[in-house]
């Protein structure tokens, strides 16, 4: 395995970091997304930036605020789009932007929790910025649904299957359901709502992302204690929902925190976060960045290796771009919380491991 990593920017304030750095590969370019935290708050975000490649990924132009992408202020309410993933839509020929909302109240350092939506937005390549946000209409009974930090699937008609995540008003646990979408290169449209899926221990289940991999759908989920994976033979309805496992049955030890899928020529990898690396004086155990190969929904051990090594910072809001050769590239920047995490020498570098059997 050849894992090649570097930093393409870095600098700490002390006040604000750069986070939620995902990209994705069209032809001719490379776009990433990334926004700003303050680090006083809790998941107090910025609006988003955007940065472009024109190389393969080897240099980025600066990071620079889009205003299609700004927040929107109404009242004492401030909605941010935030924990965004883009993705390259083959039909179309477009770079779609997915992610969800946040809502602020006026002088709170965190996030109310009232309502969220799924949000999107699609690059313009001649004006060489994303567009106004817009939001999927959810039916009655969903606003608080969002796809955060999802990998979307899209099928061979061009529709996209985007997973999302969700809460009603009367239950503690947090659902799962998978949408069907068609994307026109403007708007996006349900088509169909899957099976609702959830697990009930604490929180339910949660940031789910999706992939497509010889015949059968695969998503992998967060839960407060443990990740989790399930499968499916349509996409939109999922079942065998499990703890990710090594071969052996011994438990992986991710918690809390996201996982995503990686390709790697014909064979399944999963990208993740786990205790038991030298890694206690990390937040939640989220760096470093590990990948193993997958085999009947379980890891197997000899295969696992460090994608980006750990500097005291978390990783876990990483995101995964599969190369046109084959090659896969993981992008992750280091999260500046809490406060003196930097001690370890992490400054808020944003890192790019390009990946090859």
């Amino acid at each position: 395995m050849k894992c090649d990593t570097y930093s393409i920017r870095n600098g700490y304030d002390k006040k604000k970091c750069l986070i939620h750095a995902r990209c994705c590969q069209a032809p001719g370019i490379m776009v990433a997304t990334a926004q700003y935290l303050n680090v006083d708050g809790c998941d107090l975000f910025s609006g988003l930036l955007m940065s472009i490649s024109k190389d393969e990924g080897k240099t980025w132009s600066e990071f620079e605020f889009q205003n299609g992408l700004s927040p929107i202020e109404q009242g004492d309410i401030t909605t941010v789009g935030c924990d965004a993933t883009p993705m390259y839509h083959r039909k179309t020929d477009k770079i779609l932007l997915l992610g969800h909302t946040a809502e602020y109240k006026k002088g709170q350092l965190h996030p109310t929790g009232k309502r969220r939506n799924t949000f999107y937005s699609v690059y313009d390549k001649e004006k060489n910025e994303f567009s106004k946000m817009k939001f999927i209409q959810m039916p009655e009974g969903y606003e608080r649904c969002g796809n955060g930090s999802g990998q979307s699937v899209e099928l061979e008609n061009g529709e996209i299957l985007i997973p999302v995540y969700y809460k009603k008003d009367d239950e503690p646990n947090m659902y799962v359901m998978v949408l069907r979408c068609l994307f026109d290169g403007c708007d996006v449209q349900i088509l169909e709502m899957g099976k609702p899926l959830t697990m009930h221990i604490k929180r339910g289940i949660g940031e789910p992302s999706l992939i497509y991999h010889q015949g059968t759908y695969y998503m992998t989920l967060r839960n407060d204690e443990c990740g989790l994976v399930a499968r499916s033979e349509d996409g939109m309805n999922y079942t065998d929902l499990q703890h990710w496992k090594w071969e052996d049955g011994s438990l992986l030890q991710n918690y809390n925190t996201q996982q995503h899928w990686m390709k790697l020529g014909e064979e399944l990898y999963l990208v993740y976060t786990r205790r038991g690396a030298d890694n206690d004086h990390v937040f939640r155990h989220r760096a470093p960045l590990f990948a193993a190969r997958v085999e009947n929904m379980c890891l197997v051990r000899e295969s696992e290796f460090i994608v980006v090594k750990e500097r005291g910072a978390r990783l876990g809001n990483f995101g995964v771009t599969h190369l046109k050769d084959g090659r896969a590239m993981v992008m992750a920047a280091e999260w500046m919380q809490p406060k003196g995490c930097e001690a370890y020498g992490s400054d808020n570098s944003i890192f790019v491991s390009v990946i090859e059997k």
